[in-house]
Order: structure tokens, then C-alpha cells, then sequence
């Protein structure tokens, strides 16, 4: 089957990562575009910030992805350009969400598009420990060595990361020789994309929503990556017909002109339960 011609047909696309997620990347970009993506050689993404906290994150993550696309670009010498940013928060000490954003840069077209998504990480949050064998326990219980781990140790004020731990008997021998050294031991998960297969599948899915995105026309325009910016909040209260904050519609706009339209949800009214004034 001959594949339709886009506008990124046959382009090299440069994602700034470390980790392989051009790897993820890959397969979408090439059915859906026919594009090739590669990372940019020798590009160290851990500048902008850790998930172990090492080194800390001083951009907020969108900030941080576009940094990251504007740096591998220019290592590749590329106009196209991606990166992701993911997020790890705890709800209530149990539920681990993560947020994550996908950014595609066209410099000659002068698009800068973002696609987000936020889900249920199966993986719990860090803990401290206070032996090997607590250790081993957590690792095994979160599928290590596929879901990799991290130890983060403190001694004297001063924090320290061991990564790429990759077999229990290491681990086990880490840990033991750090607690021996009066080392203050926190176990986490480690969230990097190439040690976590939770977060690669929701940067690959991003990756197929991105490929799909670029190949929607501006109905205006033409520019590829007519899709989502916004959504509009408003959608009236079945009971009293107040607008509520629940999603009325959905805003799809273009990243090159200022065309935009608007396509309200199914869903005609919210329930009482989430109106202000029915249940304040």
C-alpha cells in the first residue's frame, strides 16, 4: 500500500533525548508521516532536572520540553524538532499520577505544538528503608529489573543518586553497604522512559496522537496540526441550568494562523453534583 504524501514525507525529525524515546517515536512518525525520527547525539537532557532529584528541575515541564527540542535541534543541525516532559505527583500518599507532554517544533513553518495526557501510574512512590532486605522487597514487588529502581542516599546534607541498577544481588549489596556507612535510604522508582514501561507506552501514545495531529490540515491555512488547544468549561447544570465547570467543548486551532473552532461534547448538561450552586 502506497503511503498518502505529507508534508514531513521523507524529513529527519530530532528528538532530544538520552533515554531512546526516539524509539517510541518511531513507528508513528514513519506509518503515519513517513517521517524519521533520531536522537540527537551526546544531548544530556539530565541538565534541566532529575525525577531522583540530584539535579533539581528549574523549568516548569513545558518550559523544560521546549529547551530540550531547541538544544537538540540545534546539536542535529535539524528545523523539526521533539521532546517530552513527565511528572510524577502523589494523591493522598496512594494514587502516583503521571502527566506527560509531547512538543513538536517546526522552525520553518513556525509551529509549536503540544500534546498532553495524564494517567494512573501502576508503580507506587519511593520509600524509605531501613535494610537490604526492604530493598529487594519493594523492587521485586514493582517488576524490577524491567521497572527499574533507584537509590537515593543522604549523608551530611548531601544527596546522592545510585541508578542503573540492574540485578537484585547489586542492589541488595548497595543498599546494605550504604545503610552500613550511616546512609539516610529512600528506594524509588526510577521514571526515566528507557526504566519505566508505564510511562514509555504513555509517551508512545502521545507520539501516534502527535503523528495524527500533523497529518489534519488547517482548514484555513493548510498548515499541518490543526488539533486541540483548549477545551471550554461551562456546560449547564441539568437542575438549575447554571454553568458548571465540567467540559462543554473541545477548541481545535491551528499553530500557524489564528483559525479556530469549536465542537461542543456529547454530553448536553452535568450532573447537580457538579454545579456550585446545587452542591456548593
Amino acid at each position: 500500500m502506497t503511503r498518502p504524501h505529507t508534508a514531513y514525507t521523507a524529513r529527519a525529525i530530532t528528538f532530544a533525548t538520552m533515554h531512546g524515546k526516539e524509539l517510541l517515536a518511531h513507528d508513528a512518525f514513519q506509518n503515519t508521516l513517513g517521517a524519521t525520527v533520531t536522537a540527537a547525539t551526546g544531548l544530556d537532557t539530565d541538565q534541566f532536572g532529575t525525577f531522583a532529584g540530584d539535579i533539581p528541575r528549574t523549568l516548569n515541564p513545558r518550559e523544560a520540553a521546549r529547551a530540550k527540542a531547541r538544544l537538540g535541534m540545534h546539536i542535529a543541525g535539524t528545523t523539526l524538532g521533539l521532546a517530552s516532559e513527565g511528572t510524577f505527583t502523589s494523591e493522598f500518599g496512594l494514587v502516583v499520577k503521571n502527566t506527560e507532554l509531547l512538543i513538536f517544533m517546526d522552525d520553518t513553518l513556525g509551529l509549536d505544538l503540544v500534546e498532553g495526557s495524564v494517567t494512573t501510574s501502576p508503580v507506587p512512590g519511593g520509600r524509605r528503608i531501613a535494610s537490604a532486605r526492604e530493598a529487594l522487597t519493594f523492587a521485586s514487588a514493582i517488576g524490577f529489573p524491567g521497572q527499574g529502581v533507584i537509590l537515593q542516599s543522604t549523608k551530611n546534607d548531601r544527596t546522592t543518586a545510585h541508578k542503573n541498577i540492574t540485578q537484585l544481588e547489586v542492589l541488595g549489596d548497595t543498599a546494605e553497604a550504604l545503610l552500613k556507612q550511616h546512609h539516610s535510604l529512600v528506594i524509588l522508582p526510577d521514571y526515566r522512559a528507557h526504566r519505566a514501561p508505564s510511562r514509555a507506552a504513555a509517551i508512545r501514545s502521545l507520539c501516534e496522537k502527535m503523528a495524527r495531529r500533523l497529518v489534519t490540515e488547517c482548514p484555513r491555512c493548510t498548515a499541518p496540526g490543526f488539533g486541540q488547544i483548549t477545551v471550554e468549561p461551562g456546560l449547564p447544570c441539568s437542575y438549575c441550568g447554571s454553568a458548571t465547570r465540567v467540559i462543554a467543548a473541545d477548541i481545535n486551532g491551528c499553530g500557524r494562523c489564528t483559525h479556530q473552532t469549536r465542537t461542543p461534547r456529547i454530553q448536553s448538561h452535568a450532573d447537580p453534583g457538579s454545579c456550585d450552586r446545587c452542591n456548593p
